[in-house]
């Protein structure tokens, strides 16, 4: 039997991204699928090689140029100032798709992959947000247009990471989505925006964290060894209200904060916080197990609370009424009032107020739809 080749965000060191690609590729070889990722590099990845026709649909923004080489001098400098930190992280996300992912030949360019002589059973199209229009780069990889125009062409938990998108852009979306043979999408905005482009009814899908269980990341986590419990506070840069809230939280419950983010410089830990800035995915895993409580602003952030069953918050920016994959979760379990806009008041009395049974009575549902949408999507 022919493998089965996987195409999605991966290598940028971010955990939601790197833990997505792995659940898919992990769950389609549990179900007797030879699989690898495809190691096309996403554009922010600092060996990929831009080129004209890796150009973005949509022209990228001079705010969204300065913020791409803001984090990217954050990043630089961090590893500049803290080097031996730098390196353990990055040798720690390495190791993990070496040791746990199956990773075709790198790609470094947009040509590299459609120059390539690709021969896969089926070809996939995976999760998290590779078909928002702000991305900086051609979409169009990710709606297998590199694949041969006969091949088998999945789309499984892609998200366009918005709840639009301008009218002017349905024809090109409208060409790239008709690409694909079998199309699941991971928000419910998603199966909307499809049906308004192209007329297509389309699937709702898990995203691929949700295939494998408690059980299964917890077979994967290095464990974090600890005494006495803690606030996780999971965030991808400052944010002051979820500073604040965590504080708050501290002051009721007594627990320690710990601080796990990845583009801003290690702050000075003290007798309240320690922050972290030096894990690898196992690590990550092992942080979310032992937590008492989570506050982030990540999706994956609230999808892996849900997994491990703890009670969260999840901060969404008030300047933005675009949190689409967020609201889409937190619909299906019912746990809207886990959604909070930067500012919203918190009755810190119903902090553990969660039912977990019922959460994964609703995500079980779901879970078992989109492995039997994998199983009649693929050959």
């Amino acid at each position: 039997m022919k493998k089965t080749g996987i195409i999605t965000i991966l290598n940028v060191n971010n955990y939601g991204a790197e833990l997505q690609a792995f659940a898919l590729h992990h769950k389609l070889k549990h179900m007797g699928y030879d699989n690898e990722v495809i190691n096309y590099l996403y554009y922010k990845n600092p060996l990929y090689k831009s080129e004209v026709d890796s150009r973005p649909l949509i022209k990228t923004s001079i705010k969204n140029k300065f913020k791409d080489f803001a984090l990217k001098w954050i990043d630089k400098y961090s590893a500049f100032r803290y080097p031996e930190i730098a390196k353990k992280r990055k040798l720690r996300f390495f190791n993990f798709h070496k040791e746990h992912t199956s990773l075709s030949k790198v790609y470094k360019s947009y040509s590299e992959l459609y120059e390539a002589k690709l021969d896969y059973e089926n070809y996939v199209v995976g999760s998290d947000q590779v078909w928002n229009p702000n991305n900086g780069t051609n979409l169009a990889p990710y709606f297998l247009t590199f694949a041969p125009k006969e091949a088998n062409k999945v789309a499984f938990a892609s998200s366009f990471g918005v709840g639009e998108i301008n009218e002017s852009y349905y024809s090109k979306y409208k060409e790239w989505i008709n690409n694909l043979v079998h199309i699941g999408t991971r928000e419910t905005s998603g199966v909307e925006l499809i049906k308004n482009i192209t007329g297509r009814s389309v699937s709702h899908v898990v995203d691929p964290t949700l295939l494998l269980t408690k059980k299964d990341w917890e077979g994967l986590m290095v464990p974090y060894k600890h005494e006495n419990p803690y606030i996780l506070l999971f965030i991808f840069k400052k944010n002051s209200y979820a500073e604040e809230l965590a504080y708050k939280i501290q002051e009721k419950t007594g627990f320690k904060i710990i601080r796990v983010c990845k583009n801003e410089m290690p702050l000075e830990s003290d007798d309240k916080i320690l922050n972290i800035r030096d894990f690898g995915p196992l690590e990550f895993l092992g942080l979310y197990s032992g937590a008492s409580v989570v506050l982030t602003t990540s999706f994956h952030g609230s999808v892996f609370s849900l997994i491990f069953e703890k009670p969260f918050y999840t901060i969404t920016p008030a300047s933005k009424n675009n949190n689409s994959r967020q609201e889409s979760l937190m619909r299906v379990v019912r746990l809207e009032n886990r959604l909070l806009r930067e500012g919203d008041n918190v009755d810190l009395d119903k902090l553990t107020d969660v039912d977990f049974d019922y959460v994964k009575e609703k995500l079980g549902e779901q879970i078992d739809f989109s492995i039997d949408y994998l199983k009649q999507s693929l050959k």
